[in-house]
């Protein structure tokens, strides 16, 4: 997907010309805590993939350490979406969401501060943590009335399919899967203030599941993921 390499290719650039952006540390980002909430659009989930809230706290100067949580969407690499004769539109074949949750323990490294009125603040990061994922079945609509998709049912054809009835119809319905999920990334911050933060997060995940998540039944399906991914986050500092 364009959208997440070049600007992958463009923080690159950023990182190997750090030294030069960012000169000598300032007093103003001493802190104690900080909170952050953000949106993440990875190439295994669409524009707009994850939300996420991230606690971190200073241990000693330049490392921190991180709790957080984040709400992800995964999509199968066959999921195509089409226009039904009502203007509609559904993914034909798909059978379940993948909703992960995912709470998450992390340390951050700080590479390279802030300086007055220019330049980057750098860090990395590495994240670990349990994933639950919620194998929740896509509704479809046939007419007036909605149903889980089945392949195997002959009243569930192409033409037969007026639309999806959206994420929430089937959510009661979901199966429990368990899994392993870690992200190692680096963020790139410079808007940040003493007490506000704005920065731009990039890195990659890898998601494992104890089975094989049938998102699209005729498909090859399979037990682990991985993307890059590109976020934004905002919060405050203390």
């Amino acid at each position: 997907m364009r959208f997440i390499y070049r600007p992958l290719l463009v923080l690159s650039l950023l990182c190997a010309s750090a030294p030069g952006l960012a000169q000598s540390p300032v007093a103003d980002e001493e802190y104690h805590t900080e909170n952050v909430f953000g949106v993440r659009s990875a190439t295994n989930g669409g524009l707009i993939s994850a939300v996420f809230f991230r606690h971190s706290r200073l241990l000693q100067k330049d490392n921190l350490m991180h709790l957080g949580l984040e709400i992800a969407n995964t999509k199968h690499p066959r999921e195509t979406r089409q226009t039904t004769f009502t203007g509609n539109r559904f993914i034909f074949g798909k059978a379940n969401y993948l909703f992960s949750i995912r709470p998450h323990y992390g340390r951050e490294k700080v590479f390279f501060k802030k300086a007055p009125q220019q330049g980057a603040r750098i860090s990395g990061m590495v994240s670990v943590g349990p994933s639950i994922g919620l194998e929740t079945p896509y509704f479809i609509n046939l007419g007036k009335r909605a149903e889980p998709y089945d392949p195997k049912n002959p009243k569930h054809l192409r033409g037969s399919i007026t639309g999806n009835a959206g994420p929430f119809r089937g959510l009661f319905s979901s199966k429990l899967i368990l899994g392993v999920f870690f992200k190692a990334a680096l963020t790139f911050e410079t808007n940040s203030t003493k007490n506000k933060v704005f920065g731009i997060e990039t890195g990659f995940t890898i998601e494992t599941f104890t089975r094989k998540v049938e998102i699209i039944p005729l498909a090859n399906n399979r037990a682990v993921f991985t993307a890059a991914y590109l976020a934004i986050y905002f919060g405050k500092r203390k």
